[in-house]
Protein backbone atom coordinates (compact mmCIF):
# COMPACT_ATOMS: atom_id res chain seq x y z
CA UNK A 1 0.00 0.00 0.00
CA UNK A 2 1.49 3.35 -1.14
CA UNK A 3 -1.07 6.04 -0.52
CA UNK A 4 -0.71 7.67 -3.61
CA UNK A 5 -1.20 7.57 -6.95
CA UNK A 6 -0.09 9.49 -9.91
CA UNK A 7 -2.91 9.72 -12.92
CA UNK A 8 -6.46 10.31 -12.28
CA UNK A 9 -8.25 8.60 -9.57
CA UNK A 10 -8.71 4.77 -10.42
CA UNK A 11 -11.88 4.81 -8.29
CA UNK A 12 -10.88 1.95 -6.21
CA UNK A 13 -10.04 2.56 -2.02
CA UNK A 14 -6.87 1.45 -0.21
CA UNK A 15 -7.39 -0.70 2.23
CA UNK A 16 -5.33 -0.33 5.62
CA UNK A 17 -4.77 -3.04 7.92
CA UNK A 18 -6.85 -2.56 11.14
CA UNK A 19 -8.46 0.05 9.97
CA UNK A 20 -12.11 1.22 8.52
CA UNK A 21 -12.17 1.56 4.72
CA UNK A 22 -14.37 2.57 1.74
CA UNK A 23 -17.39 4.01 4.62
CA UNK A 24 -16.95 7.90 3.38
CA UNK A 25 -18.07 10.71 5.09
CA UNK A 26 -21.86 12.18 5.45
CA UNK A 27 -22.12 15.64 3.79
CA UNK A 28 -25.55 17.26 4.38
CA UNK A 29 -27.65 17.60 1.16
CA UNK A 30 -25.21 14.74 -0.56
CA UNK A 31 -24.91 10.94 -0.76
CA UNK A 32 -22.22 9.95 1.53
CA UNK A 33 -20.84 7.60 -0.84
CA UNK A 34 -18.10 4.81 -0.69
CA UNK A 35 -14.52 4.81 -1.08
CA UNK A 36 -11.74 7.26 -0.01
CA UNK A 37 -12.57 10.29 1.91
CA UNK A 38 -10.11 12.24 0.11
CA UNK A 39 -8.31 11.75 -3.04
CA UNK A 40 -6.51 13.76 -5.27
CA UNK A 41 -5.67 12.72 -8.94
CA UNK A 42 -2.88 13.93 -11.47
CA UNK A 43 -2.62 17.48 -9.97
CA UNK A 44 -0.18 19.79 -11.98
CA UNK A 45 -0.03 23.50 -10.75
CA UNK A 46 2.19 26.12 -12.05
CA UNK A 47 2.71 29.34 -12.40
CA UNK A 48 -0.14 31.79 -13.57
CA UNK A 49 2.52 33.14 -15.85
CA UNK A 50 4.01 30.01 -17.23
CA UNK A 51 7.11 28.25 -17.08
CA UNK A 52 7.58 24.72 -15.70
CA UNK A 53 5.09 22.95 -12.71
CA UNK A 54 5.85 23.12 -9.10
CA UNK A 55 3.29 20.24 -8.52
CA UNK A 56 2.98 17.72 -11.61
CA UNK A 57 0.75 14.77 -11.66
CA UNK A 58 0.71 14.17 -8.06
CA UNK A 59 -1.69 12.83 -6.17
CA UNK A 60 -2.91 10.80 -3.11
CA UNK A 61 -5.47 9.12 -1.38
CA UNK A 62 -6.81 9.31 2.15
CA UNK A 63 -8.98 6.82 3.97
CA UNK A 64 -11.41 7.06 6.64
CA UNK A 65 -9.31 6.78 10.00
CA UNK A 66 -6.01 6.83 8.20
CA UNK A 67 -3.11 9.06 8.72
CA UNK A 68 -0.92 10.00 5.92
CA UNK A 69 2.41 11.61 5.67
CA UNK A 70 3.77 14.06 3.34
CA UNK A 71 7.59 14.51 3.43
CA UNK A 72 10.01 16.05 1.18
CA UNK A 73 13.24 19.01 0.82
CA UNK A 74 11.84 22.43 0.94
CA UNK A 75 10.11 23.63 -2.15
CA UNK A 76 9.50 20.38 -3.27
CA UNK A 77 5.15 20.55 -3.43
CA UNK A 78 4.46 19.03 0.05
CA UNK A 79 2.10 22.12 1.35
CA UNK A 80 1.01 23.03 -2.99
CA UNK A 81 -0.23 18.68 -2.24
CA UNK A 82 -1.56 19.37 0.73
CA UNK A 83 -3.37 22.44 0.28
CA UNK A 84 -5.57 21.14 -2.16
CA UNK A 85 -7.66 19.63 0.15
CA UNK A 86 -8.94 22.71 1.17
CA UNK A 87 -9.32 24.30 -2.29
CA UNK A 88 -6.32 26.59 -1.91
CA UNK A 89 -3.20 27.61 -3.66
CA UNK A 90 -0.96 29.95 -3.62
CA UNK A 91 -1.28 33.31 -5.13
CA UNK A 92 1.08 33.39 -8.06
CA UNK A 93 0.18 29.81 -8.90
CA UNK A 94 -2.79 28.16 -10.69
CA UNK A 95 -4.03 24.88 -11.37
CA UNK A 96 -3.12 23.29 -14.82
CA UNK A 97 -4.56 19.58 -14.33
CA UNK A 98 -6.19 16.91 -12.52
CA UNK A 99 -8.76 16.08 -10.29
CA UNK A 100 -9.50 16.71 -6.44
CA UNK A 101 -12.44 15.30 -3.99
CA UNK A 102 -13.15 15.61 -0.59
CA UNK A 103 -15.99 13.13 0.96
CA UNK A 104 -17.41 13.44 -3.08
CA UNK A 105 -16.89 17.35 -3.20
CA UNK A 106 -14.88 19.34 -5.19
CA UNK A 107 -13.21 21.77 -2.63
CA UNK A 108 -11.97 24.18 -5.67
CA UNK A 109 -16.27 24.41 -6.29
CA UNK A 110 -17.43 27.70 -4.19
CA UNK A 111 -20.60 25.32 -3.20
CA UNK A 112 -18.17 22.38 -2.50
CA UNK A 113 -15.64 24.61 0.02
CA UNK A 114 -18.63 25.58 1.80
CA UNK A 115 -20.13 22.39 2.76
CA UNK A 116 -16.25 21.20 3.51
CA UNK A 117 -14.36 23.85 5.28
CA UNK A 118 -14.23 23.30 8.87
CA UNK A 119 -16.73 20.80 8.65
CA UNK A 120 -15.04 18.02 7.15
CA UNK A 121 -11.80 18.93 6.22
CA UNK A 122 -9.92 21.79 8.79
CA UNK A 123 -6.51 23.19 8.70
CA UNK A 124 -3.76 23.74 11.56
CA UNK A 125 -0.31 25.37 10.27
CA UNK A 126 3.06 26.17 11.98
CA UNK A 127 2.04 29.75 12.45
CA UNK A 128 -0.61 29.61 15.15
CA UNK A 129 -0.48 33.89 14.79
CA UNK A 130 -2.47 33.77 11.39
CA UNK A 131 -4.63 31.27 12.66
CA UNK A 132 -5.87 33.66 15.34
CA UNK A 133 -7.61 36.99 15.25
CA UNK A 134 -5.42 39.69 17.43
CA UNK A 135 -8.29 41.86 18.24
CA UNK A 136 -10.52 38.54 20.31
CA UNK A 137 -10.54 37.22 23.40
CA UNK A 138 -10.16 33.69 22.18
CA UNK A 139 -13.05 32.43 24.14
CA UNK A 140 -14.42 34.20 22.01
CA UNK A 141 -12.57 32.69 18.69
CA UNK A 142 -13.63 29.12 19.89
CA UNK A 143 -17.32 29.98 20.06
CA UNK A 144 -17.59 31.40 16.62
CA UNK A 145 -15.94 28.42 15.05
CA UNK A 146 -18.30 26.30 17.16
CA UNK A 147 -21.67 28.55 15.37
CA UNK A 148 -20.17 28.47 12.63
CA UNK A 149 -19.26 24.76 12.28
CA UNK A 150 -21.80 22.56 14.49
CA UNK A 151 -25.02 22.03 15.04
CA UNK A 152 -24.36 24.14 18.50
CA UNK A 153 -26.40 26.95 19.00
CA UNK A 154 -27.52 27.91 22.47
CA UNK A 155 -25.05 29.97 24.49
CA UNK A 156 -24.73 27.67 27.64
CA UNK A 157 -24.33 24.84 24.99
CA UNK A 158 -21.61 26.96 23.52
CA UNK A 159 -20.28 27.95 26.27
CA UNK A 160 -19.84 23.93 27.93
CA UNK A 161 -18.31 22.81 23.79
CA UNK A 162 -15.83 25.79 24.26
CA UNK A 163 -14.93 24.39 27.90
CA UNK A 164 -15.02 20.58 26.17
CA UNK A 165 -12.39 21.73 23.69
CA UNK A 166 -10.26 23.56 25.49
CA UNK A 167 -9.45 20.77 28.31
CA UNK A 168 -9.01 18.59 25.39
CA UNK A 169 -6.19 20.31 23.80
CA UNK A 170 -4.99 20.20 27.58
CA UNK A 171 -5.46 24.01 28.25
CA UNK A 172 -7.44 25.95 30.95
CA UNK A 173 -11.13 26.17 30.36
CA UNK A 174 -11.65 29.17 33.29
CA UNK A 175 -13.18 32.48 32.45
CA UNK A 176 -10.33 34.15 33.03
CA UNK A 177 -8.26 32.07 30.64
CA UNK A 178 -10.64 32.22 28.28
CA UNK A 179 -10.34 35.90 28.12
CA UNK A 180 -6.99 36.22 27.19
CA UNK A 181 -5.95 38.10 24.06
CA UNK A 182 -3.91 35.93 21.27
CA UNK A 183 -0.62 38.17 22.48
CA UNK A 184 -1.00 37.28 26.00
CA UNK A 185 -0.62 33.13 25.01
CA UNK A 186 2.91 31.60 24.70
CA UNK A 187 3.88 29.57 21.84
CA UNK A 188 2.35 26.18 22.62
CA UNK A 189 -0.57 28.22 24.14
CA UNK A 190 -1.37 29.51 20.58
CA UNK A 191 -0.96 26.54 18.88
CA UNK A 192 -2.70 24.37 21.01
CA UNK A 193 -6.11 27.21 20.91
CA UNK A 194 -5.38 27.26 16.80
CA UNK A 195 -6.16 23.23 17.04
CA UNK A 196 -9.02 23.70 19.60
CA UNK A 197 -10.57 26.04 16.47
CA UNK A 198 -9.55 23.65 14.12
CA UNK A 199 -11.12 20.96 15.74
CA UNK A 200 -14.98 22.80 16.74
CA UNK A 201 -16.72 21.37 13.90
CA UNK A 202 -15.79 17.79 14.51
CA UNK A 203 -13.94 17.56 11.26
CA UNK A 204 -13.26 14.09 9.32
CA UNK A 205 -9.69 15.69 7.73
CA UNK A 206 -7.58 17.33 9.44
CA UNK A 207 -4.55 19.00 7.09
CA UNK A 208 -1.59 19.60 9.32
CA UNK A 209 1.70 22.22 8.18
CA UNK A 210 4.36 21.66 10.04
CA UNK A 211 2.33 22.28 13.37
CA UNK A 212 5.19 21.69 15.76
CA UNK A 213 8.34 23.42 13.96
CA UNK A 214 8.07 26.95 15.90
CA UNK A 215 8.16 25.22 19.75
CA UNK A 216 10.95 24.62 21.98
CA UNK A 217 11.88 20.68 22.49
CA UNK A 218 9.12 20.27 25.69
CA UNK A 219 6.66 21.87 23.69
CA UNK A 220 6.90 20.50 20.59
CA UNK A 221 7.18 16.89 21.97
CA UNK A 222 3.76 17.92 23.85
CA UNK A 223 2.08 18.74 20.85
CA UNK A 224 3.32 15.82 19.26
CA UNK A 225 1.84 13.17 21.51
CA UNK A 226 -1.57 15.30 22.02
CA UNK A 227 -1.57 15.39 18.12
CA UNK A 228 -1.19 11.33 18.55
CA UNK A 229 -4.07 11.57 20.99
CA UNK A 230 -6.23 13.10 18.38
CA UNK A 231 -5.70 10.91 16.00
CA UNK A 232 -5.71 7.74 17.96
CA UNK A 233 -9.17 7.04 17.73
CA UNK A 234 -9.55 5.61 14.04
CA UNK A 235 -12.23 7.79 13.20
CA UNK A 236 -10.59 10.86 11.76
CA UNK A 237 -8.25 11.06 9.00
CA UNK A 238 -5.28 13.29 9.05
CA UNK A 239 -2.69 14.20 5.90
CA UNK A 240 0.38 15.59 7.97
CA UNK A 241 3.43 17.82 6.21
CA UNK A 242 6.52 17.82 8.16
CA UNK A 243 10.27 17.98 8.16
CA UNK A 244 10.46 15.51 11.29
CA UNK A 245 10.61 11.74 9.67
CA UNK A 246 11.00 10.33 13.19
CA UNK A 247 7.30 11.95 14.01
CA UNK A 248 5.75 11.10 10.98
CA UNK A 249 7.33 7.37 11.19
CA UNK A 250 5.85 7.02 14.62
CA UNK A 251 1.68 8.45 13.78
CA UNK A 252 1.59 7.94 9.84
CA UNK A 253 0.08 4.64 8.37
CA UNK A 254 1.82 5.69 5.10
CA UNK A 255 4.07 8.10 3.81
CA UNK A 256 4.53 10.15 0.01
CA UNK A 257 7.66 11.94 -0.85
CA UNK A 258 7.86 14.35 -3.47
CA UNK A 259 10.87 15.31 -4.81
CA UNK A 260 11.04 18.40 -7.21
CA UNK A 261 6.87 18.51 -7.29
CA UNK A 262 6.69 14.68 -8.34
CA UNK A 263 5.89 11.73 -5.98
CA UNK A 264 8.78 9.54 -5.76
CA UNK A 265 9.21 5.92 -5.75
CA UNK A 266 7.47 4.51 -3.08
CA UNK A 267 9.64 3.67 0.03
CA UNK A 268 7.01 1.37 1.67
CA UNK A 269 5.02 2.46 4.92
CA UNK A 270 6.43 4.71 7.97
CA UNK A 271 9.67 4.46 6.04
CA UNK A 272 10.31 8.09 5.06
CA UNK A 273 13.94 8.68 3.71
CA UNK A 274 16.48 11.23 3.37
CA UNK A 275 15.68 13.31 -0.38
CA UNK A 276 19.08 13.75 -1.89
CA UNK A 277 19.12 17.11 -3.94
CA UNK A 278 18.09 17.40 -7.34
CA UNK A 279 20.63 16.90 -10.12
CA UNK A 280 21.82 20.63 -10.82
CA UNK A 281 20.70 22.39 -8.24
CA UNK A 282 22.87 24.66 -6.21
CA UNK A 283 23.33 23.84 -2.87
CA UNK A 284 23.44 25.97 0.35
CA UNK A 285 27.28 27.00 0.60
CA UNK A 286 28.28 26.92 -2.86
CA UNK A 287 30.11 29.57 -4.00
CA UNK A 288 32.20 30.61 -1.08
CA UNK A 289 35.60 31.76 -2.17
CA UNK A 290 38.07 29.02 0.32
CA UNK A 291 40.73 32.17 0.39
CA UNK A 292 38.45 34.59 1.24
CA UNK A 293 39.92 36.61 4.35
CA UNK A 294 38.01 37.95 7.42
CA UNK A 295 37.02 41.39 7.03
CA UNK A 296 34.83 41.64 10.74
CA UNK A 297 37.20 42.11 13.66
CA UNK A 298 35.62 43.10 17.27
CA UNK A 299 32.88 41.65 19.24
CA UNK A 300 28.99 42.40 20.17
CA UNK A 301 28.53 43.27 23.94
CA UNK A 302 25.34 43.08 25.96
CA UNK A 303 25.38 44.34 29.68
CA UNK A 304 22.36 44.35 31.73
CA UNK A 305 19.59 44.94 29.16
CA UNK A 306 16.10 44.93 30.51
CA UNK A 307 13.47 44.92 27.91
CA UNK A 308 9.49 45.27 28.08
CA UNK A 309 6.52 44.75 26.17
CA UNK A 310 4.37 47.50 27.28
CA UNK A 311 4.31 47.27 31.05
CA UNK A 312 5.22 43.77 31.10
CA UNK A 313 8.67 42.74 31.66
CA UNK A 314 10.23 40.08 29.17
CA UNK A 315 13.95 40.39 29.87
CA UNK A 316 16.12 40.75 32.82
CA UNK A 317 19.92 41.91 33.29
CA UNK A 318 20.85 39.65 29.99
CA UNK A 319 24.60 40.26 29.50
CA UNK A 320 26.42 38.03 26.80
CA UNK A 321 29.41 38.47 24.48
CA UNK A 322 29.49 37.75 20.70
CA UNK A 323 33.19 37.58 19.34
CA UNK A 324 33.36 38.40 15.42
CA UNK A 325 33.79 34.70 13.87
CA UNK A 326 31.99 32.84 16.32
CA UNK A 327 28.29 31.76 16.98
CA UNK A 328 26.32 31.71 19.81
CA UNK A 329 23.38 30.12 20.38
CA UNK A 330 20.49 31.66 22.91
CA UNK A 331 18.17 28.29 24.08
CA UNK A 332 15.43 28.06 26.04
CA UNK A 333 11.58 27.59 26.44
CA UNK A 334 8.60 28.96 24.32
CA UNK A 335 8.08 32.47 26.06
CA UNK A 336 11.29 32.63 27.45
CA UNK A 337 12.62 36.10 25.53
CA UNK A 338 14.57 34.88 22.97
CA UNK A 339 12.76 36.80 20.14
CA UNK A 340 12.46 39.60 21.98
CA UNK A 341 16.28 39.60 22.84
CA UNK A 342 16.80 39.13 18.97
CA UNK A 343 14.93 42.14 17.94
CA UNK A 344 16.79 43.96 21.36
CA UNK A 345 20.11 43.33 19.40
CA UNK A 346 19.05 44.02 15.85
CA UNK A 347 17.61 47.86 17.16
CA UNK A 348 14.00 46.59 16.38
CA UNK A 349 13.07 46.57 20.03
CA UNK A 350 13.97 49.41 22.46
CA UNK A 351 15.32 48.14 25.65
CA UNK A 352 14.35 50.05 28.98
CA UNK A 353 18.11 49.92 30.38
CA UNK A 354 21.14 48.48 29.57
CA UNK A 355 23.57 48.56 26.25
CA UNK A 356 23.89 46.67 23.04
CA UNK A 357 27.25 47.71 21.80
CA UNK A 358 29.48 46.57 18.99
CA UNK A 359 33.31 47.09 19.37
CA UNK A 360 35.55 47.34 16.51
CA UNK A 361 39.33 46.12 16.31
CA UNK A 362 41.21 48.28 14.71
CA UNK A 363 40.30 49.93 11.58
CA UNK A 364 37.70 47.24 10.97
CA UNK A 365 35.83 47.39 7.49
CA UNK A 366 34.29 50.01 5.87
CA UNK A 367 30.37 49.73 4.95
CA UNK A 368 27.80 47.17 5.22
CA UNK A 369 25.27 47.18 8.49
CA UNK A 370 26.25 46.98 11.61
CA UNK A 371 23.60 43.95 12.87
CA UNK A 372 20.93 42.48 10.77
CA UNK A 373 17.98 40.20 11.72
CA UNK A 374 16.97 37.16 9.84
CA UNK A 375 13.56 36.69 11.50
CA UNK A 376 11.73 33.21 12.14
CA UNK A 377 8.48 34.95 10.38
CA UNK A 378 10.00 35.46 6.04
CA UNK A 379 6.76 35.76 5.17
CA UNK A 380 6.34 38.88 7.45
CA UNK A 381 9.81 40.11 6.52
CA UNK A 382 8.98 40.03 2.93
CA UNK A 383 6.88 43.06 0.81
CA UNK A 384 4.67 40.72 -0.65
CA UNK A 385 4.58 43.29 -3.37
CA UNK A 386 7.89 43.16 -4.46
CA UNK A 387 9.49 40.60 -6.18
CA UNK A 388 12.75 38.31 -5.00
CA UNK A 389 15.05 40.78 -7.27
CA UNK A 390 13.85 43.80 -5.87
CA UNK A 391 14.18 42.84 -2.51
CA UNK A 392 17.80 41.64 -3.12
CA UNK A 393 19.12 44.46 -5.43
CA UNK A 394 17.80 47.37 -2.86
CA UNK A 395 20.61 46.30 -0.22
CA UNK A 396 23.35 45.43 -2.86
CA UNK A 397 23.05 48.94 -4.25
CA UNK A 398 22.33 50.75 -0.64
CA UNK A 399 24.34 49.55 2.06
CA UNK A 400 26.48 47.23 0.24
CA UNK A 401 27.03 50.48 -2.57
CA UNK A 402 27.54 47.52 -5.21
CA UNK A 403 27.27 49.36 -9.11
CA UNK A 404 23.53 48.81 -10.43
CA UNK A 405 25.19 46.58 -13.32
CA UNK A 406 27.63 44.25 -10.63
CA UNK A 407 23.93 44.10 -8.12
CA UNK A 408 22.08 41.67 -10.35
CA UNK A 409 25.36 38.85 -10.87
CA UNK A 410 25.76 39.58 -6.96
CA UNK A 411 22.10 39.01 -6.18
CA UNK A 412 22.18 35.70 -8.48
CA UNK A 413 25.15 34.60 -6.63
CA UNK A 414 23.92 35.06 -3.19
CA UNK A 415 20.62 32.92 -4.35
CA UNK A 416 23.01 30.15 -5.29
CA UNK A 417 24.65 30.70 -1.74
CA UNK A 418 21.59 29.43 0.08
CA UNK A 419 20.45 26.83 -2.72
CA UNK A 420 18.06 28.23 -4.73
CA UNK A 421 17.92 29.29 -8.70
CA UNK A 422 18.38 32.46 -10.32
CA UNK A 423 14.96 32.25 -11.27
CA UNK A 424 13.54 32.51 -8.17
CA UNK A 425 13.97 36.65 -8.99
CA UNK A 426 11.35 37.07 -11.32
CA UNK A 427 9.02 35.37 -8.03
CA UNK A 428 6.74 37.39 -5.27
CA UNK A 429 7.00 35.75 -1.57
CA UNK A 430 3.05 34.30 -2.37
CA UNK A 431 5.07 32.21 -5.03
CA UNK A 432 7.50 30.63 -2.67
CA UNK A 433 7.66 27.79 -0.35
CA UNK A 434 8.12 28.64 3.07
CA UNK A 435 11.48 27.24 2.65
CA UNK A 436 12.27 28.79 0.21
CA UNK A 437 11.15 32.78 1.54
CA UNK A 438 13.64 31.90 4.65
CA UNK A 439 16.25 31.13 2.12
CA UNK A 440 15.71 34.56 0.21
CA UNK A 441 15.37 36.55 3.92
CA UNK A 442 19.00 34.96 4.29
CA UNK A 443 20.22 36.00 0.98
CA UNK A 444 18.86 39.70 1.94
CA UNK A 445 20.42 39.90 5.29
CA UNK A 446 24.07 38.71 3.51
CA UNK A 447 23.10 41.41 1.02
CA UNK A 448 23.81 43.67 3.67
CA UNK A 449 27.27 42.50 4.61
CA UNK A 450 26.22 42.63 8.55
CA UNK A 451 28.84 42.24 11.18
CA UNK A 452 26.69 40.30 13.06
CA UNK A 453 24.20 38.39 11.40
CA UNK A 454 21.29 37.37 14.32
CA UNK A 455 18.71 34.41 13.11
CA UNK A 456 15.76 33.75 14.81
CA UNK A 457 14.56 30.21 14.01
CA UNK A 458 15.51 30.47 10.46
CA UNK A 459 15.42 26.57 9.87
CA UNK A 460 12.17 25.75 11.47
CA UNK A 461 10.80 26.32 8.25
CA UNK A 462 13.21 23.91 6.32
CA UNK A 463 13.82 20.69 6.23
CA UNK A 464 16.82 18.73 7.64
CA UNK A 465 18.67 18.52 4.66
CA UNK A 466 18.18 22.34 3.54
CA UNK A 467 18.77 23.59 7.20
CA UNK A 468 22.45 21.46 7.49
CA UNK A 469 23.30 22.89 4.07
CA UNK A 470 22.09 26.71 5.58
CA UNK A 471 23.70 25.87 9.41
CA UNK A 472 27.20 25.08 7.19
CA UNK A 473 26.33 28.17 4.86
CA UNK A 474 26.10 30.85 8.41
CA UNK A 475 30.22 28.47 9.58
CA UNK A 476 31.56 29.19 5.86
CA UNK A 477 30.73 32.85 6.03
CA UNK A 478 31.62 33.38 9.71
CA UNK A 479 34.77 31.60 9.68
CA UNK A 480 35.65 32.82 6.26
CA UNK A 481 34.30 36.91 6.22
CA UNK A 482 33.95 37.15 10.10
CA UNK A 483 30.62 38.40 10.81
CA UNK A 484 29.21 37.23 14.50
CA UNK A 485 26.32 34.91 14.35
CA UNK A 486 23.91 34.85 17.21
CA UNK A 487 21.72 31.96 16.50
CA UNK A 488 17.91 31.61 18.40
CA UNK A 489 16.97 28.31 17.96
CA UNK A 490 14.68 25.20 19.41
CA UNK A 491 17.33 22.57 17.60
CA UNK A 492 19.63 21.99 20.48
CA UNK A 493 21.63 19.56 17.81
CA UNK A 494 22.41 22.37 15.30
CA UNK A 495 23.36 24.34 18.69
CA UNK A 496 25.79 21.50 19.06
CA UNK A 497 27.18 21.42 16.05
CA UNK A 498 27.72 24.76 15.31
CA UNK A 499 27.83 27.01 18.34
CA UNK A 500 30.87 27.87 20.46
CA UNK A 501 28.54 29.02 23.12
CA UNK A 502 25.32 28.47 24.45
CA UNK A 503 23.27 31.09 26.36
CA UNK A 504 19.97 29.38 27.61
CA UNK A 505 17.17 31.96 28.84
CA UNK A 506 14.18 30.83 31.07
CA UNK A 507 11.51 33.75 31.97
CA UNK A 508 13.43 36.32 30.79
CA UNK A 509 16.77 35.35 32.36
CA UNK A 510 20.26 33.84 31.68
CA UNK A 511 20.20 31.01 33.49
CA UNK A 512 23.13 28.67 32.29
CA UNK A 513 25.90 29.59 30.17
CA UNK A 514 29.36 28.47 28.51
CA UNK A 515 30.94 26.63 25.94
CA UNK A 516 28.59 24.30 24.24
CA UNK A 517 30.11 21.28 25.08
CA UNK A 518 30.04 22.02 28.83
CA UNK A 519 26.44 23.74 28.68
CA UNK A 520 25.01 20.97 26.34
CA UNK A 521 26.90 17.79 27.47
CA UNK A 522 26.88 18.74 31.13
CA UNK A 523 23.84 20.83 32.25
CA UNK A 524 23.81 22.08 35.30
CA UNK A 525 20.21 24.11 35.54
CA UNK A 526 16.53 21.99 35.26
CA UNK A 527 15.53 23.62 32.73
CA UNK A 528 18.22 23.07 30.06
CA UNK A 529 18.46 19.43 31.65
CA UNK A 530 14.54 19.37 30.75
CA UNK A 531 14.97 20.85 27.03
CA UNK A 532 17.39 17.68 26.33
CA UNK A 533 15.69 15.24 28.06
CA UNK A 534 12.59 16.03 25.48
CA UNK A 535 14.86 16.54 22.57
CA UNK A 536 15.75 12.58 22.74
CA UNK A 537 13.09 11.47 24.66
CA UNK A 538 9.98 8.88 23.95
CA UNK A 539 6.38 10.88 23.65
CA UNK A 540 5.19 8.71 26.65
CA UNK A 541 7.70 10.10 28.94
CA UNK A 542 7.39 14.27 27.78
CA UNK A 543 7.20 16.43 31.20
CA UNK A 544 3.87 17.63 31.60
CA UNK A 545 4.89 20.91 33.93
CA UNK A 546 6.16 22.80 30.99
CA UNK A 547 3.99 21.54 28.56
CA UNK A 548 1.48 22.69 30.70
CA UNK A 549 2.43 26.19 31.07
CA UNK A 550 3.76 26.52 27.83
Amino acid sequence: MTGHESGRPSGTGVHVPGRLSGTGVHVPGRPSGTGPLARVGGLTLGPVTGGPPVLCDAGLSVERGQVLGIVGRSGSGKSSLAYSLLGHVRPGLEVRGGTVRVAGLDPFDRAGARRLRGRVVSFLGQDPGSALNPALRIGTQIAEAVRLRSPVRRAQDVRARVEELLLSVRLPADRAFRRRLPRQLSGGQAQRVALAVALAGKPRLLVLDEPTSGLDTVLAAGMRRLLAEVLADGDRSAVLVSHDPAWIASVADDVIRLEGGRIAPAGGPKAPTRVPPPGGRAGPGRGIPRNATPVVTGELSVRGLDAAHGRLPVLHDISLTAPAGGCTAVVGPSGSGKSTLARCLAGLHRPTRGSVEWREDGAGRGGGAPVQLVAQDARGALNPRESVRTALLRPLTGVGRLPAPEAEPEAVRLLGLVGLEPGVLARRPGELSGGQRQRVALARTLAARPRVLVCDEITSALDPETASGVLELLDSLRRTLGPAVVMVTHDLEAAARHADRVVVLDEGRVVEAGPAAQVLMAPGHPVTRELLACAGRPLSAVPERRWADG
